[in-house]
């Protein structure tokens, strides 16, 4: 039977070609049908904070927030570079990279869990899968639909961490713990504990994780050449990641045991509960991703895989058992179970060999080419259709105006103070908003408030506080919680009727209000106006 030109084509040019050029091809194509959202949005308002202040966009040299303690250093320092001797464009360029490792690491998964090539047809048919189950296009006809974003939670962990969000941000960096296991049951150990080491020192909420593949590894390591080489395996981990832990451990270290003690209940309890109270997120979606997680331990049996894979699944639900009996902050906020970010992927990967391998008794024929081709050229165009046509990842655009004009106009030794909220407890697990309508400042609103939130990376001028971006050493989280129920409670006593008020502070000097607020003379003088918001300046 003669193949088809278009077949005959992909398959000489793409699949024959050599890995690089299959880790291109993947970047674009599972890149592009990915999605990613534009700069600046949800976690991105926080991490690039302190980049852009150590690159000299405005005035945020002077921000309080930048001038705290940063907790992903390596990452601002990306930013900073970009930012000065770049453009911030190739942001877009640096996630794509990172989404086209993650495709490819698991289509070598494939690979060695079949033997078979990743440019074989049953490659190219599991490649047209993963990427299908990633697909922008998918999960906006999920919520569509339905409501909710259910093709989400077969790559996201529980508690709402994940390694893919919607942007370049530094848990993008469990792309390289993922890239890791592939490594190590590939039997490249050192480059597989390399990549570990690097996610934990980009990202330093990965040292757990990355703690428990590398003692897997030192399991495995162990029975396949022996204790001395096991030993020395972990004694490299140990001096690669030696770095972050003393950096964490300088520069976090607990002011005392109150001091620590409190900061800690304010992030578990009030500023990230969604990711630290296991009874907020252990729901039913949740229980079902451990069952995936489950899942594809069974169908990677007695291997490396299966073995790594389920002795992490103990030890991080040995940690979380440990956490829910003791109540300790301090564990909670280690996350343990942060490692479902990486352990999902990986089920996905191996179900979907699984089924691909199914259809190999099927016999399936060279239409399948057609078929794979068609479906993953369909799913690049309508990714790109959702970025052409803002079709995800929304945000309220009504502050644009504001910010561009404090962009514009803003001067040194100013300090903004924007309204506040903490949105409303609520029980939910893993969840994505990527594709939902932008949510509003509201009490009963169960996702953080986007309004404003855009204010620094934006307007590049110091604010006072915000909910969204905060600190992580211990005085500076108490500060970002005394900074906040104040600039709370001045808006409360705002709504309440009053406008004679003077700032909570003395260095505030501006302060933006709804529009429906006034302001009275001679404290505030009007500057700027817009249908959302009044921007006053304090004149004494």
């Amino acid at each position: 039977m003669k193949s088809c030109p278009v077949s005959s084509w992909y398959y000489t040019l793409i699949m024959r070609g050599s890995g690089l050029v299959q880790f291109l091809f993947c970047t674009v194509v599972f890149g592009i049908a990915h999605t990613q959202a534009p700069l600046f949005y949800s976690n991105q308002n926080q991490y690039f904070v302190h980049g852009l202040a150590w690159g000299g966009f405005g005035y945020l040299q002077d921000d309080w927030l930048a001038n705290t303690a940063d907790p992903t250093p390596l990452f601002s320092l990306l930013v900073a570079f970009t930012y000065r001797y770049l453009h911030l464009s190739l942001v877009y360029a640096y996630y794509l990279l990172a989404l086209g490792l993650y495709a490819f690491m698991l289509w070598r998964l494939f690979t060695h869990l079949t033997g078979r090539a990743q440019w074989s047809r049953a490659g190219l048919i599991f490649f047209t899968l993963l990427t299908l189950i990633h697909a922008g296009i998918v999960r906006y006809f999920s919520v569509l639909l339905f409501g909710k974003d259910y093709p989400w939670f077969f790559q996201a962990g529980v508690a709402n961490q994940y390694i893919l969000g919607p942007g370049m941000q530094p848990s993008v960096a469990g792309v390289l713990l993922l890239a890791s296991v592939v490594m190590f049951v590939e039997k490249r150990i050192w480059l597989a504990i390399v990549l570990s080491s690097l996610a934990a020192t980009i990202h330093s909420t990965y040292l757990l994780g990355a703690a428990m593949l590398t003692s897997a590894y030192l399991v495995v390591l162990r029975q396949d050449r022996g204790i001395w080489k096991a030993l020395l395996f972990g004694a490299v981990a140990l001096l690669l990641v030696l770095p972050v832990v003393a950096y964490n451990v300088v520069v976090f270290a607990p002011t005392s045991p109150k001091l620590a003690g409190s900061a800690e209940a304010i992030l578990a309890h009030f500023r990230i509960p969604h990711h630290a109270e296991v009874i907020r997120w252990l729901d039913g979606i949740a229980w079902a991703q451990i069952g995936w997680i489950a899942l594809g331990v069974g169908l990677a049996g007695r291997s490396r895989l299966g073995f790594i894979m389920g002795a992490t699944v103990a030890a991080g639900t040995l940690l979380t058992f440990v956490q829910l009996q003791t109540d300790g902050d301090f564990l909670a906020l280690l996350f343990p179970w942060r490692i479902s970010a990486v352990l999902i992927p990986l089920a996905t990967g191996i179900v979907l060999t699984r089924i691909v391998q199914w259809l190999a008794h099927l016999r399936v024929g060279s239409t399948s080419l057609w078929v794979t081709s068609g479906t993953l050229a369909a799913l690049v165009l309508a990714g790109a259709a959702i970025q052409i046509f803002g079709l995800a990842y929304h945000m309220s655009d009504e502050d644009l105006s504001l910010l561009n004009y404090v962009h514009t106009h803003g001067q040194a030794d100013e300090i903004y103070m924007i309204p506040v909220a903490a949105p409303a407890k609520s029980s939910h697990g893993s969840a994505s908003a990527s594709f939902l309508p932008a949510p509003r400042i509201s009490e009963k609103s169960e996702h953080i408030p986007v309004d404003l939130q855009r204010f620094r990376v934006l307007a590049g001028a110091p604010l006072y506080v915000d909910f969204k971006a905060i600190p992580y050493k211990d005085v500076e989280v108490l500060e970002w919680h005394r900074r906040f129920e104040k600039c709370r409670d001045w808006y409360a006593i705002l709504h309440g009727g009053a406008k004679d008020l003077r700032p909570p502070e003395n260095g505030v000097t501006h302060i933006v209000v709804p529009a429906k607020f006034s302001l009275s003379e001679p404290d505030y003088s009007i500057i700027y106006e817009d249908t959302a918001h009044k921007l006053y300046r304090v004149k004494r």
